[in-house]
């Protein structure tokens, strides 16, 4: 099965997908990678858990979480710059897909 690199922008209040993000990431090396107010979900223990039960890594940008002022609650999760998210968009992964 291909690996899967999954984006959102969404904040963990408008984030409808996890369902589908679980289903189309099941038995595929799969991440997620939080942009803007996604990366939110950095700082939300409970919510940034649960999208562990979907894919094995998840990914934030540096710049967004930075903005924002918030803390790390989900240690598990990697704090990436931008050149780091393209090389992770383009090279590491074989599909990108949008939530």
């Amino acid at each position: 099965m291909r690996s899967k690199l999954f984006i959102t922008l969404k904040s963990p209040h408008e984030f409808g997908g996890l369902d589908l993000l679980r289903e189309a990431a099941k038995g595929a090396q799969s991440a997620l990678l939080l942009f803007e107010d996604a990366v939110i979900f950095a700082a939300n223990a409970k919510k940034g858990k649960e999208l562990l039960t979907a894919v094995q890594d998840v990914y934030v940008i540096k710049d967004d979480w930075e903005a924002r002022g918030l803390p790390l609650a989900v240690p598990e999760f990697k704090i990436v710059d931008y050149p780091e998210a393209v090389e992770l968009i383009m090279e590491r992964y074989e599909q990108t897909i949008t939530l």
